[in-house]
């Protein structure tokens, strides 16, 4: 089982049929729910998908995704150790050095997101979605664990 803390491109992807990467990032919620993995937002995430989702299809759709999102993620509170720790983390966006500070914080696995310059010096690993579906298809499931020679 994994921790996942999504990035804002991945909440998009899951939720905008017409974006690049919105199968990869479906799967990727599919395994948080009911595959073993446990998916994390940060709160402010949340506010960005809000706010994005508003201006492209109005307020009440933008609050009717944000409502499943929460009920489908574990939301991580941002405080002033987040803000500090983003503050001297060398991000040079200040939202992702929320996100690297709270993944940090957090001791997850892995952070997810489609922005290849954000993280690179994060002590938590950051990947594409399809990225994580790839490691977790070549690992060995449960059964195989306990029984090397099974198959599937």
């Amino acid at each position: 089982m994994s921790e996942l803390l999504l990035d804002t491109d991945i909440l998009l992807d899951v939720l905008d049929r017409s974006r690049p990467e919105c199968a990869e990032a479906r799967e990727v919620l599919s395994l948080c729910n009911g595959g073993g993995d446990m998916g994390l937002v940060c709160s402010g995430a949340l506010k960005d998908v809000y706010y994005i989702l508003g201006r492209m299809w109005g307020e009440p759709a933008a609050r009717r995704c944000v409502s499943d999102l929460m009920g489908l993620l574990v939301v991580v509170p941002i405080g002033a150790e987040e803000c500090d720790l983003a503050m001297r983390s060398g991000e040079p966006d200040f939202g992702d050095g929320i996100v690297r500070a709270a993944a940090e914080l957090e001791g997850v696995d892995f952070i997810l997101t489609r922005d290849k310059t954000a993280f690179q010096n994060s002590k938590v690993r950051s990947v594409t979605c399809a990225e994580y579906l790839r490691i977790v298809a070549s690992e060995p499931t449960p059964r195989q664990l306990l029984y090397p020679d099974a198959q599937g």
